[in-house]
C-alpha cells in the first residue's frame, strides 16, 4: 500500500493543480478537475494523486466524450483491434497527449509521461 504525502505536500500539490489548470483553460482547453466536475466529462482531466514521494503529484489526462469511449467499446467487439473508431480514438488521444505534453512544458511545468501499459498517455505534473 502506497503511504499518503503529508498535509503540506498535499497543498501544494492543490496549489500546482490550480496552476496547471489556470494555464491549460488560457491555452483553450476544457479543464475538469476530478472530484469537483459533473457530467460527461470530456476534455483534459486533472487529478491530485496523494501518494508520497515521485509517485504521487497531479495527473492530467485527455478525456473523449462517453459516447465517443462507447463507440469504441462496440467497435472493438465487432471488429478487433483493426475497426476505424479504436484507430480514430488512437490518434485523437495520441495527438491530444502530445499537444497537452508540449502546452504545459512550454507554460513552465516539469511534466513527464507515466510508465503505466493500463494508462499509457497519462501525464504527471511534478512541479
Amino acid at each position: 500500500m502506497m503511504e499518503r504525502a503529508n498535509e503540506t505536500e498535499l497543498r501544494t500539490r492543490e496549489q500546482l493543480t490550480r496552476r496547471v489548470c489556470d494555464a491549460l483553460k488560457a491555452a483553450g482547453f476544457t479543464v475538469h478537475q476530478e472530484g469537483r466536475s459533473q457530467g460527461d466529462l470530456r476534455g483534459v482531466l486533472l487529478s491530485v494523486d496523494p501518494s508520497e514521494g515521485l509517485e504521487g503529484g497531479v495527473c492530467v489526462w485527455w478525456s473523449v466524450a462517453h459516447s465517443f469511449a462507447s463507440a469504441v467499446m462496440e467497435s472493438v467487439h465487432r471488429e478487433g483491434n483493426q475497426g476505424h473508431t479504436l484507430q480514430h480514438h488512437g490518434f485523437v488521444t495520441g495527438h491530444l497527449h502530445a499537444a497537452l505534453l508540449s502546452v504545459l512544458k512550454s507554460a513552465g511545468f516539469q511534466a513527464v509521461d507515466v510508465d503505466d501499459d493500463m494508462d499509457p498517455f497519462l501525464i504527471r505534473v511534478v512541479s
